[in-house]
């Protein structure tokens, strides 16, 4: 198992994508879902700060 800690912010996206499917943002959403339990953890905070991220990027043009 990948511990996040490890991760950059690049290798998280993949990660995610990975286990989670295609779309970023989503993945990571998922992720930081996951990671939640009802209870803010630094985990949590890591994903949840990505998916920001992710989700007010700007778009690459062809989206």
């Amino acid at each position: 198992m990948i511990d996040w800690r490890d991760l950059t912010e690049e290798a998280a996206i993949n990660t995610a994508v990975d286990e989670q499917g295609k779309d970023a943002s989503i993945s990571v959403a998922c992720c930081a879902l996951e990671a939640y339990k009802g209870v803010d953890t630094p985990e949590y905070r890591f994903w949840y700060g990505l998916f920001l991220k992710l989700a007010t990027r700007e778009p690459l043009g062809w989206a």
